[in-house]
């Protein structure tokens, strides 16, 4: 497929598919982009499909500001045709470096004869009457309740340079350790065409600049040398003891359990409720050359599991509502709509880390990649909290610790080392 750029009717299909995906499926923006452009793909001819994914994850990001914006221009209506309306708007504000610069202009014309003045206010006049709370929640397009939980907390404008930073994706690679050095990786990648800078502590962290090709095409990613993983869930991994037997409780997809075995000594256990998670897990495992006698993996429920005997330490990277997670995947925003999606998370956690403390005798290691004190600080707070091993920033009101994209250009982690 060429590399030439989208034309505003190809987007019109793309995009109703890809809101069906996100909003009613609940798909995560990679997966849903797959099944969008594998529906629509023959009316898509000679476009990129690098492009179109990147202008279909820009419209999922703004998508809280696509409806306000709509509200303004169109009134109560606009939600008759609200697929359409929001991608229209998307491709006269925001589309310009992704649609083809001469159907940009006709389309511009055409939506600013149907608009009720007939044209549409500037971008700067559409943004400049919410203020506060609400003005982050549509400038930065995140659900108003989630501004105004963590604003409570921060204040605005903290908030809102943990938002932003939030919008802004990085590519993290971490060197397989267990295969090869950081120095021979560095070499590999920049041969690849990859510039990297290593991380201040975490040596083996590699901090993706540039790349001429996709990073699952680098050779080194390839062999297994270096492997895709942020930089929150390393230093999570960081906040466990050396030696011992581990419990990963909810171990899949693996990474974590992975970078345990490379760089600490001792055993782990590997757990997970879904047996196709296990299998995608032990591959990662067997292709960064740690899957062996040190590794075993299970199939079982964390929330209810007992093991024969107790371990010396357990990771409970447990589910949650993935808000850390938007620089990743933006579709998690519309996931987050109603806040009532978290109460079933926050049950769950509180289950799952009962369970973990039962079962190990010395540490739980508890995280969540999560900007939200009800999955982090609210579940710990009455419990034993050890210092961070690696010097995290303190958790909210001083609670727990965090890892935030605003300071550590990483997902947004809460972690606590919780004493048994």
């Amino acid at each position: 497929m060429s590399d030439g750029p989208l034309d505003t009717w190809g987007f019109r299909y793309l995009a109703p598919r890809l809101l069906y995906y996100v909003e009613k499926l609940k798909l995560s923006y990679d997966l849903a982009f797959q099944r969008a452009f594998k529906d629509v793909r023959d009316r898509l001819p000679g476009v990129s499909r690098k492009t179109a994914y990147y202008a279909g994850r820009d419209l999922i990001s703004r998508y809280y500001t696509l409806e306000y914006m709509a509200e303004v221009v169109y009134g109560k209506f606009w939600y008759r045709r609200r697929t359409r309306t929001l991608t229209d708007l998307w491709i006269y504000y925001f589309g310009k470096g992704y649609i083809d610069e001469r159907d940009h202009k006709r389309f511009s014309k055409k939506i600013c004869r149907e608009a009720p003045k007939g044209k549409l206010p500037d971008l700067e006049e559409l943004l400049e009457e919410p203020e506060g709370i609400g003005r982050i929640s549509v400038e930065l397009s995140y659900p108003r309740w989630v501004v105004a939980e963590l604003a409570d907390i921060m204040g605005i404008g903290e908030t809102r340079a943990l938002l932003k930073a939030l919008n802004e994706e990085t590519i993290w690679l971490r060197v397989n350790t267990f295969r090869t050095d950081v120095d021979e990786a560095v070499k590999a990648l920049e041969a690849e065409g990859a510039r990297v800078k290593r991380h201040r502590k975490l040596e083996y962290m590699l901090r993706l600049s540039s790349s001429r090709k996709p990073v699952s095409r680098l050779k080194p990613v390839l062999a297994g040398y270096v492997i895709p993983q942020d930089l929150g869930s390393a230093m999570v991994t960081e906040e466990l003891e050396d030696g011992g037997l581990l419990l990963d409780a909810c171990s899949a997809p693996g990474g974590k359990m992975a970078l345990f075995v490379a760089r600490r000594r001792g055993t782990a256990i590997g757990c997970d409720l879904s047996a196709k998670r296990l299998r995608s897990e032990a591959i990662l495992l067997r292709e960064a050359g740690v899957l062996g006698p040190r590794v075993n993996l299970i199939r079982c429920d964390a929330s209810h599991y007992t093991l024969a005997r107790k371990t010396d330490q357990v990771l409970l990277d447990a589910p949650c509502s993935g808000s850390g997670s938007i620089r990743r995947d933006p579709a998690v925003k519309i996931a987050l709509r109603r806040k009532r999606r978290i109460e079933y998370y926050t049950e769950l956690q509180r289950e799952l880390l009962m369970n973990a403390l039962r079962n190990s005798r010395n540490l739980v290691v508890y995280a969540t990649c999560s900007i939200l004190p009800e999955e982090g600080e609210d579940i710990v707070r009455d419990m034993h909290i050890l210092e961070s091993r690696i010097g995290l920033s303190r958790g909210y009101r001083g609670i727990g610790y965090r890892i935030h994209p605003h300071i550590h250009d990483a997902e947004g982690f809460f972690v606590a080392r919780l004493a048994r």
